[in-house]
C-alpha cells in the first residue's frame, strides 16, 4: 500500500493523471480488503488531492468525505488533521472565513500534537490568510510569515504543501495590494516549481505574477505570462486555465477590446470575477443597471467577512450607481471602501477609497472632488498603477471642467490620455452608447438648446448634477472649451440622441 502511495504521489507531480488515480485507488481497495482504516483513510486523501488537481473541487470534497467517516470514532491520525485542514480549505474557498478559522485551528492543534509539519505549516498559512481576509492583518501576516519561513528553509518535505504555503502568502499579499511582496514570492515560488518539475504550480505563479504585471502597466509581459499559463494549464486539464483566461479578458477590457472581452466571459463564468468582468463591460458602454446588478451580485457571493474581496465589487458599485444618478448608494459604497482602507492603510488600498470618495463627491457637485481625486491619483501613481492613475486623473479633469476650471481640466485630461495611449489603454469615449441612460438624457436636452438650469428642472435635478454630466458627456466625446456646447450638439445629432 505504502509503494502504491508513493506511485501515485509522483505520477501526481509528473501530472500524470490517470496513473495516480489508478495507483491510489489500488492502494485504497487493497487497504479496505485489509480493513486497514488508518491506510484507506491516507489513500482518501490522495485520491482527494488527485480529484482536486486532475477533476475538481466537488470529487475531492467526496473524497475527503470518505476519509473523515473512516477516522470517525478512530484516535487521532494524520489523515484526521487532513480531513480537518482541507474542509477549512474548501471553507475559505466558498467565501466562510470564520469556518475556515476555526477548521484551520484545530488542524494546527492536532498536526502539532501528531508533528505533522508539512500539514501544521499548511493550516498555519490557510489561518493567517483566512486572518487577513476578515481585516486581522498582522496577526494573519505573522502567521504567514512563520509557515512560510518552515517552507523555504527546509523544515517541509513535500512539494505540493511548500508552494501552497507560498501561494497561501501570495493571496494574502495580494488581498491588501501589497505589491513588493507578491512579485517576491512570485519569482521564489517559481524558483521552487521549477526545482520541483511541477508545471501546474509554474504555470499558477505564472498568472498571480501577470495580476502584478497588469497592475503596473507592464501588459506586453502580462499577456505573455497569461497566453503560456492558459496554454499550459489548459493542456493540464479543460477548465484548469479559467483563472487566466478571466485576466486576460479583464486586460481586453482594459485595452479597449471589449468585443474580445465578452466572447472571453463565455469561458470563464465559473469564476469568481465573472460578475465583476460583465459590470465592468457594460459601465465600458453605459449600462449603469446591468453594472450595478453585476456588483450587487458579486459582494453576495463573496459575502460580508471577505473584506479585502469586497472592494473590486463595492469599487463597481460605485462607478455604477454614480452613473445610474443614486449618489446616496455610491456614497454609502465608498464609505465601506474607507473602512476596508482604514484597517490596512497601504497606497494601493488608500487610493481607492480616496478615489471612490472623490466619484461620489463629483456626483455631488462637491468641490472636495477635486483635491479627493488628484491625491488618489498621486498615490496610484507613487504605488506604481498607471492605468488607475490615468482613470483617476480623467475624472478630475471631468471634475474641473464642472467647477468651471477649463484650464486646469483641459490639462489634467491631456496628461491622462496621454498615460493611457502610452499603455496601449483605450480612452473612456462614447462610441455608440458609450454614454450613460442619464448622461444621454442630459445630452438630448443640451442639443436642443437648453442650459443646465433648464435641464436641472425638466429632470428633477440639481443645477450641480446637471453640470457633473454635461462634464462627462463632454469628457467621453472628446469636446472641451467655448465649442464644447457646439460639438456635443453635432456629436448628439450624428448619433440619433435628440
Amino acid at each position: 500500500m505504502e509503494a502504491l502511495e508513493g506511485a501515485g504521489v509522483a505520477a501526481r507531480y509528473e501530472r500524470e493523471a490517470r496513473a495516480a488515480i489508478e495507483a491510489h485507488e489500488r492502494g485504497y481497495r487493497l487497504a479496505r480488503s485489509r480493513g486497514d482504516v488508518a491506510a484507506a483513510a491516507r489513500l482518501a486523501i490522495q485520491l482527494g488531492h488527485d480529484a482536486y488537481a486532475f477533476r475538481g473541487a466537488a470529487e475531492a470534497s467526496g473524497w475527503v468525505e470518505r476519509a473523515a467517516l473512516l477516522v470517525e470514532g478512530e484516535p487521532p491520525s494524520v489523515a484526521t488533521a487532513w480531513v480537518t485542514l482541507l474542509r477549512a480549505h474548501f471553507a475559505f474557498a466558498d467565501h466562510r472565513p470564520d469556518a475556515a478559522l476555526e477548521g484551520s485551528a484545530r488542524a494546527i492543534a492536532l498536526a502539532r500534537e501528531l508533528q505533522a509539519v508539512d500539514v501544521e505549516m499548511l493550516a498555519l498559512a490557510l489561518h493567517g490568510l483566512a486572518l487577513v481576509s476578515t481585516g486581522e492583518i498582522e496577526d494573519g501576516m505573522r502567521r504567514l510569515d512563520a509557515a512560510a519561513a518552515a517552507a523555504v528553509g527546509g523544515e517541509m518535505t513535500d512539494a505540493d504543501a511548500i508552494e501552497t504555503v507560498c501561494c497561501h502568502m501570495i493571496d494574502a499579499c495580494k488581498l491588501v495590494r501589497d505589491l513588493e511582496r507578491v512579485t517576491e514570492w512570485c519569482l521564489r515560488v517559481r524558483d521552487i516549481a521549477t526545482r520541483f518539475g511541477d508545471r501546474q504550480m509554474f504555470s499558477i505563479c505564472r498568472t498571480a505574477y501577470a495580476d502584478v504585471l497588469l497592475w503596473r502597466g507592464d501588459w506586453e509581459r502580462a499577456e505573455e505570462e497569461l497566453t503560456a499559463a492558459i496554454e499550459e494549464l489548459g493542456a493540464l486539464r479543460p477548465g484548469r486555465d479559467v483563472d487566466p483566461l478571466a485576466r486576460l479578458a479583464e486586460l481586453r477590457r482594459r485595452q479597449g477590446r471589449g468585443d474580445e472581452a465578452q466572447a472571453l466571459l463565455v469561458r470563464v463564468e465559473s469564476h469568481r470575477f465573472h460578475a465583476l468582468l460583465v459590470g465592468l463591460l457594460a459601465l465600458d458602454h453605459g449600462d449603469a443597471e446591468t453594472a450595478i446588478d453585476a456588483a450587487a451580485r458579486f459582494l453576495r457571493r463573496v459575502g460580508e467577512a471577505d473584506r479585502f474581496e469586497r472592494v473590486a465589487g463595492l469599487d463597481l458599485a460605485v462607478r455604477a450607481a454614480v452613473a445610474g444618478g443614486d449618489v446616496t448608494a455610491a456614497r454609502k459604497a465608498a464609505a465601506e471602501i474607507a473602512a476596508i482602507a482604514a484597517a490596512c492603510p497601504n497606497a494601493p488600498l488608500r487610493a481607492a477609497a480616496l478615489l471612490a470618495e472623490g466619484r461620489v463627491a463629483a456626483a455631488a457637485g462637491e468641490a472636495a472632488a477635486c483635491p479627493l481625486l488628484e491625491d488618489a491619483s498621486d498615490l496610484f501613481a507613487a504605488a506604481g498603477a498607471r492605468y488607475d492613475a490615468a482613470l483617476a486623473r480623467l475624472e478630475l479633469a471631468s471634475a474641473l471642467h464642472a467647477l468651471g476650471h477649463d484650464a486646469p481640466g483641459a490639462r489634467a485630461e491631456a496628461r491622462a490620455r496621454k498615460a493611457l495611449e502610452e499603455l496601449g489603454a483605450r480612452p473612456p469615449q462614447a462610441r455608440g452608447g458609450g454614454l450613460s441612460a442619464r448622461e444621454a438624457e442630459v445630452l438630448r436636452l443640451v442639443a436642443r438648446g437648453m442650459g443646465n438650469a433648464d435641464i436641472a428642472t425638466e429632470l428633477v435635478l440639481s443645477v450641480r448634477t446637471v453640470e457633473r454630466h454635461v462634464a462627462n458627456v463632454y469628457l467621453k466625446i472628446g469636446a472641451s472649451g467655448r465649442t464644447a456646447r457646439a460639438v456635443a450638439t453635432a456629436w448628439a445629432h450624428a448619433h440619433g440622441i435628440t
